[in-house]
């Protein structure tokens, strides 16, 4: 996983690369890369922010070594952007107008939108009203009509929500179905979902155990892949992971979190191929499970390890 990546699956990660790439987009047209960030100041005390968060954030970048600057008494006045800072904002910009990534990326973003609006009793008069909310971004960057148009044609013909479509792009009173609120509280992506539905099936070859091999394929091979329960049991152990691995319920440090958070998505990465490999799951999960131990409330370290473990077993 790369440096990028890497940072984006944290709050504070993310609010450093989309100030790296505010402050590359500020980049004189002289070439020059040295600029002033007072307005970063002056925008900070508008929204009521304290001073010394701007500071916090221009101090992190230039931990990555993404800035230099020189800090006087009175505050940060202006910073120079190294190449280094340069290359990761290029990569961050590559990643979220990546069209591949938010093709897949904006249609959970709906589902999950309209399935909170529904929870709140909200009357969602049409599905361009997305286009209004906080969920309406990949990683900062907006999605545009013609993203979303795509996202809710492919929510209705997956089932995932319903709604009466017009001659334009809009689809009037978007409900989500049964099959859609389903793969929401599962925690699931509907991406996700769709992907794994037919990964793997147990069948009898004789003179062999049961193992799973792909069907409706040819010049199929047999393999030693994980079955479909054990991809679903794994699915709750990451569930359960990403709601408790963190600073507020185990008391671990961000540092461990985000290791977590990259592990857990190495997992993701395997359950959901096409011949996903129990032994490199398994692997992955006992790091889970040492990571866990640094947690300094014994009684969830307890439960989560508890919980792990039984996975692990099921799956050999």
């Amino acid at each position: 996983m790369s440096t990028v990546e890497s940072l984006v699956q944290t709050m504070s990660g993310l609010r450093h690369l989309q100030l790296l790439s505010r402050l590359v987009d500020w980049l004189p047209l002289s070439g020059e890369r040295q600029m002033d960030v007072s307005e970063l100041y002056t925008v900070a005390r508008l929204q009521g922010r304290p001073k010394k968060s701007v500071t916090g954030d221009l101090e992190a970048l230039q931990e990555h070594r993404w800035i230099w600057f020189e800090k006087p008494v009175g505050g940060i006045d202006s910073v120079v952007l190294t190449q280094a800072g340069i290359d990761v904002a290029e990569d961050f910009k590559a990643l979220r107008t990546d069209p591949r990534r938010r093709v897949k990326e904006v249609r959970d973003a709906v589902l999950n939108w309209l399935y909170d609006e529904q929870l709140k009793g909200a009357n969602v008069l049409g599905i361009s009203d997305f286009l209004k909310s906080s969920k309406n971004h990949f990683l900062g960057e907006p999605y545009s009509e013609e993203e979303l148009a795509r996202a809710s044609n492919w929510l209705i013909d997956e089932e995932y929500i319903d709604g009466t479509k017009t001659w334009g792009a809009e689809l009037l009173r978007p409900t989500i179905t049964t099959r859609g609120s389903k793969v929401i509280e599962a925690e699931q992506s509907v991406n996700r979902a769709l992907d794994a539905a037919g990964v793997t099936n147990n069948v009898t070859i004789t003179g062999s155990k049961a193992v799973n091999v792909a069907l409706q394929s040819s010049n199929v091979t047999q393999s030693n892949s994980m079955t479909r329960g054990q991809v679903e049991v794994v699915e709750r152990i990451l569930g359960s992971v990403r709601a408790m691995l963190n600073p507020m319920v185990l008391g671990v440090s961000e540092d461990v979190t985000t290791e977590a958070q990259v592990i857990a998505n190495e997992v993701d990465g395997e359950i959901y191929s096409l011949a996903p490999d129990a032994g490199k799951v398994r692997a992955l999960l006992l790091k889970l499970v040492d990571l866990a131990v640094t947690g300094t409330v014994q009684g969830g370290v307890d439960a989560l390890n508890a919980m792990m473990r039984q996975g692990i077993d099921g799956i050999g």
